[in-house]
């Protein structure tokens, strides 16, 4: 029963901080507002023609007066104006063109997903639009079409780039698609006749041209060149099919690039990005007889939600629904009032959204007694129209403008006030759940440690009653609040924390043994791991000070076994060091991904000989089967043939077989070190299969580490003749050694994290995990093989202690304890610094860590539960204290409760 509780609060505090950072922002049932034709005014364009060159950073474009961008120069010494867009981090394709094209910046919700897609819907100038057609990578598409469209599905032709017959051809694809498509004269007729058109040209092959060759190469100089004339050519092409002077064309990127061919992160060569508007109702500023590019301070500077508007204004429709920006002023070639309306339009819009989270909040019980945002009330919002229609029947424009941006302006701090409105109390509820979750483990720890256990409190008493009470009048009075469902109830989960608490409370005694001590020997560790595992990353030097302390009693008697164990500390550790403090970790020495895993596979037999193992025959053929499939899977991946099925079936086969034979070998295995040492070899093996470099052969090396380290510990330990039974039952001698397991464990998990190479290393998710699995991507597949292959080791570890440690057989649930301490203690402090804005890798590395400390618990209570079912009924060797004879004993039931 226990196991399930721990399983649960450890998913509601998950939760919370979930629901605490990565809300959705998005409202629902929103109406548009009206068209700029509905008003009676006539938009300057009736069609939009946005090329959007991912990838393509301001400052390449404006380098050197534009003269790696001729043909483009030569449209603006006629026409239009150039500018820089602003992107917002993470500069990723997705949040860009959702700012661009939704008016918006991606939601933070989408942060849980690596912003594959956004969990709510929303509206864009497409959607608006009703009349789109464009040519688009597959990815782009993906991220417009399934959105609800109102009966005019968005027309959107896609490709994929290894569908295509040569490298670095996207850009050709989309302009031969333009061409192809205007080669039908029916699509000419038909497109005359539409209004607020939007034809969307994806060019690809700036960002594929700057991560291959960076963005200084002449390769990509020279792609530049191409995909410049392109634009030029497609653009005198729509010139000549409509010939009507109401065309409009934006040039513009979803994000920069620096200078090593990266992006995601918040430099000025990431956010800053080209804005190149010319056509029919683009204002021109002015510019010098040459028409020279211009530069800071006198380029204009919009946000890039800011596109979303103007494209709308442009075409004479309102903005989209979800739209969050204002429209830039002065960027239009149309009349005073024209503007004004238009702005007028977005105004409206934005103030919808105000006033749905301002109703939400004053329709609440406690309005008047809570915070609230002063700058707008609904009886504005109502009084704007008829203030805004007064200025404009005056003719003063100019005041219309101003009020139109003030309320605008308001709209803005308003939404944005009260979209974070619940995060302080929130994180205040979470925090207290943490530390009564915190309370009631050290309650359960202080009756475990004891020889005699006390009873327990119990949930029928009157304080249960009382705390259920209250419980239910906060969710009444937060009902009442009209709070949203999912923050009510982590408001309220302290209560809930409570009860449970209060439940653990011994009848009589004392609550909690030496807390102090307690809380010493759980902030000390978490602390370590926090400092040298993420803020530091010297975790080796934590590792070598930790492991030589923990054996320090062998020293007294050297021995091979100790050298030997030595040799792999310091290897370990410079290791260690190299992973965490080099950009590309092991991959530093020059071999091969795959040579190294051949090596890593040929060890997985090797190592068992070397050490003594002893396995049934069968036991050695299927590993050795399975290594040599897995062996020539690899081999067919590299040479980029397709991976045969007969190896896919192969690795499902071993997989299964992996864990049903610890059972069917049960009877032959009653030893606990030989069946710790059939687990280990099964294990290893699977770890080979779901390996794509230096993993596998780490992960060996840890593994013998550790076995080695425990052997020379426990014969250190057997020489002490102070240690006797009657200390073994003293509860601070049990903390002590639960607390210094629990470390051991933790430890240990991040040591073979790391050195696996996994997401703390390049905070990258390997899909080719699984591909001797499955031969497509599936992100279940993949994900669930990458997280048993994280798990793999620890369960390893967590045997091997079982095996050979009698105080972890009988204390597996005071070890779990402190462990979830330690760990809760970790996540508790990461809480406090998630991103859920800015950089993509910023937000991804304290999402990983976030969930990664929380993510451990489950895995090592699973791992666990493993351990306890591989190595029931197996015996152990237990030292006599006089003579040292060796004899075999059972583990009771008590021993291995866990």
């Amino acid at each position: 029963m226990w196991k399930l509780q721990a399983l649960v609060v450890h998913i509601l505090l998950m939760g919370s901080i979930l629901s605490t950072y990565f809300q959705p922002t998005l409202l629902p049932h929103l109406v548009p507002q009206k068209t700029m034709r509905e008003l009676g005014l006539e938009p300057p364009a009736d069609r939009l023609v946005v090329f959007l060159t991912d990838g393509l950073r301001a400052a390449t474009f404006l380098a050197s007066n534009g003269s790696d961008v001729p043909d483009l120069k030569d449209i603006y010494r006629k026409q239009g104006r150039i500018g820089i867009s602003r992107t917002c981090a993470p500069t990723m394709t997705r949040p860009g063109h959702i700012a661009i094209f939704g008016g918006f910046n991606e939601d933070p919700a989408a942060a849980l997903v690596n912003f594959r897609f956004n969990p709510s819907n929303f509206d864009t100038v497409f959607n608006r639009s009703r009349n789109t057609i464009g040519w688009a990578h597959r990815n782009i598409v993906s991220y417009f079409k399934d959105l609800p469209h109102g009966g005019a599905p968005l027309k959107l032709e896609s490709y994929m780039e290894a569908h295509l017959p040569e490298k670095l051809t996207c850009d050709k694809w989309s302009f031969e698609k333009v061409e192809k498509f205007f080669k039908n004269g029916d699509n000419i007729r038909e497109w005359r006749n539409i209004k607020s058109a939007v034809f969307f040209v994806y060019l690809a092959d700036m960002d594929i041209a700057a991560h291959r060759f960076k963005p200084h190469s002449n390769k990509f100089y020279k792609k530049l060149q191409y995909t410049q004339r392109g634009i030029r050519r497609t653009y005198e092409l729509f010139e000549r099919v409509f010939n009507d002077s109401r065309t409009a064309y934006l040039m513009t990127s979803d994000h920069g690039m620096n200078n090593e061919g990266n992006h995601g992160g918040g430099s000025i060569l990431e956010i800053e990005t080209p804005l190149f508007m010319w056509g029919a109702g683009v204002s021109r500023p002015e510019v010098d007889p040459e028409a020279n590019f211009p530069t800071k301070p006198n380029i204009s500077e919009v946000d890039q939600t800011q596109l979303a508007p103007l494209m709308s204004a442009l075409l004479g429709l309102p903005p989209p629904m979800n739209n969050m920006a204002l429209m830039p002023v002065g960027f239009l070639n149309v009349s005073d009032e024209y503007e004004v309306k238009a702005f007028n339009l977005n105004v409206l819009q934005l103030l919808s959204q105000a006033k749905i989270l301002i109703r939400r909040h004053e329709s609440a019980i406690f309005y008047e007694w809570l915070p609230k945002f002063g700058d707008l009330k609904l009886e504005q919002i109502n009084n704007y129209s008829g203030k805004l229609n007064a200025l404009i029947a005056e003719g003063n424009l100019k005041k219309a403008m101003e009020l139109c941006q003030e309320f605008g302006k308001s709209a803005q701090k308003c939404m944005a006030y009260y979209h974070q409105y619940y995060q302080i109390p929130l994180m205040v509820a979470t925090t207290l759940s943490y530390l009564i979750w915190f309370y009631c483990l050290l309650l359960q720890l202080t009756r475990l440690s004891k020889e005699e256990k006390e009873q327990r409190r119990g949930f029928m008493t009157f304080s249960t009653l009382i705390l259920t009470m209250i419980g239910i009048l906060l969710l009444t009075l937060l009902g009442l609040q009209n709070v949203p469902n999912i923050t009510t109830f982590y408001l309220i989960l302290p209560i809930g924390m409570l009860i449970i608490a209060q439940a653990e409370r011994p009848v009589k005694g004392y609550w909690i043994i030496t807390p102090i001590w307690n809380l010493g020997c759980t902030l000390l560790p978490a602390g370590l791991l926090i400092l040298t595992t993420f803020v530091y990353k010297h975790l080796g030097v934590l590792y070598a000070i930790s492991v030589l302390l923990n054996n320090r009693r062998a020293f007294l008697k050297p021995s091979v076994k100790l050298f030997i164990w030595l040799t792999l500390v310091v290897l370990l550790s410079a290791m260690l060091f190299v992973q965490q403090n080099f950009k590309d970790g092991l991959k530093i020495i020059r071999l091969k991904n795959f040579h190294v895993l051949y090596v890593s596979m040929v060890v997985a037999l090797i190592r068992p000989v070397i050490l003594g193992h002893r396995h049934d025959p069968r036991v050695w053929a299927i590993n050795a089967l399975a290594l040599l499939a897995g062996a020539y899977g690899v081999y067919q991946f590299e040479t980029k043939e397709k991976i045969s099925v007969y190896v896919h079936a192969a690795a499902w086969s071993f997989l299964i077989y992996a864990f049903l034979s610890i059972s069917y070998f049960a009877k032959s295995t009653l030893e606990a070190r030989r069946r710790l040492e059939l687990i280990t070899i099964n294990m290893v093996t699977i770890i080979c299969l779901l390996t794509i470099s230096w993993g596998a052969l780490n992960v060996q090396i840890v593994i013998t580490e550790f076995i080695l380290g425990l052997q020379i510990y426990e014969q250190s330990r057997r020489s002490k003749e102070i240690e006797n039974m009657e200390e073994q039952h003293k509860p601070l001698k049990h903390l002590k050694g639960c607390y210094r397991y629990a470390f051991m464990i933790l430890l240990y998990f991040y040591v073979a994290f790391f050195l696996a190479g996994h997401w703390l290393s390049t905070f990258l998710f390997k899909s080719t995990t699984a591909r001797l699995f499955y031969p497509h991507f599936s992100l279940f597949i993949a994900g669930s093989l990458l997280i048993l292959k994280i798990l793999l080791p620890s369960l390893i570890f967590i045997c091997a202690l079982y095996a050979m440690v009698p105080f972890v057989r009988k204390n597996t649930r005071m070890i779990l304890i402190c462990v979830f301490l330690i760990s809760d203690v970790m996540g508790l402090y990461m809480y406090y610094f998630v991103r859920n804005r800015g950089s993509w890798r910023l937000i991804r590395r304290d999402l990983d860590q976030i969930l990664l400390t929380h993510v451990v618990s489950f895995m090592l209570l699973g791992c666990i539960c493993l351990a306890k079912i591989f190595m029931a009924n197996t015996t152990m060797e237990k030292v006599d204290r006089r003579d040292s004879r060796i004899s075999r004993r059972t583990a009771s039931p008590e021993e291995t409760e866990a």
